[in-house]
């Protein structure tokens, strides 16, 4: 490792033991990529969701030091096991497991954690929870960071479909800028939600949700026979870059402000 002011490993486990006694002299801070296994469409692959926060979280600790874990790819997705492939777990088990893994990192000098969080809207409630778990009873100063919260802004600026919920233009053109050998822009096709929605609740990742609400499977089969809910067609790795700098630069941002606290006291 050099004196740089990223690491110049942060894969956590790439790293020896005494390599990680090193690095904990620098930073304090772990990236826990959270995702899920589950269906997206006719276009993209079933681990979206697990390769978009692990991708962001090698982006950041390239800029800044921060360790990143292996991703938890088995999230809470029971709305999607309509489709074949989709993996899910209950909301305990995925707690739980999430908790423990950052609470055993706690025990040999992780301060900080960030839940990157590449399974937004769908298992942001778990995570909360999980995050309040872990300030209260393992004194880890620990965030939840739901993606689509960090690009929201952008996304709103660069959007050209009317809709994207599920596996359409955002998730769609992050993948293309991030892992474009696994789309599959030709298969990709436009599924339009209906037309409305129940009040305080909207078909839409920036959509006027004011209420908490979730889709069941049977639900989900209704909705879409392909499996995306929104435009995907519309995507662009351009879009894409776009998005991911925006959330690259939120995490980072917040990582040095920890971390220059952490040296000051």
């Amino acid at each position: 490792m050099d004196d740089s002011p990223g690491l110049e490993t942060s894969r956590l486990d790439e790293l020896t033991w005494r390599e990680v006694e090193s690095a904990l002299e620098r930073t304090r801070t772990l990236l826990l990529p959270v995702g899920s296994v589950e269906q997206h469409g006719h276009h993209l692959p079933l681990g979206v969701d697990v390769f978009m926060p692990e991708a962001i979280g090698e982006m950041v600790a390239e800029r800044v030091s921060a360790l990143l874990a292996p991703p938890v790819p088995y999230g809470v997705t029971p709305h999607h096991t309509f489709k074949p492939g989709t993996v899910t777990v209950s909301t305990e088990t995925f707690q739980r497991y999430v908790f423990d893994v950052c609470d055993s990192a706690a025990d040999w000098g992780i301060e900080h954690v960030l839940l990157v969080n590449g399974h937004y809207l769908a298992q942001d409630p778990e995570l909360e929870v999980v995050v309040r778990r872990l300030r209260t009873e393992s004194d880890v100063e620990a965030f939840h960071v739901p993606l689509v919260e960090l690009f929201a802004d952008v996304a709103e600026e660069v959007r050209t479909g009317e809709v994207s919920f599920h596996a359409s233009e955002f998730e769609t053109s992050i993948a293309l800028e991030l892992f474009p050998e696994l789309v599959d822009m030709d298969a990709a096709t436009a599924v339009d939600p209906p037309a409305e929605s129940l009040p305080l609740t909207d078909y839409d990742a920036l959509g006027e949700n004011r209420v908490g609400w979730a889709f069941t499977a049977e639900e989900m089969a209704s909705i879409t026979p392909a499996g995306n809910v929104g435009d995907p067609t519309v995507a662009t790795a351009e879009k894409g870059a776009a998005l991911v700098d925006a959330a690259v630069s939120d995490v980072v941002t917040l990582i040095e402000e920890l971390e220059r606290r952490r040296r000051a006291e």
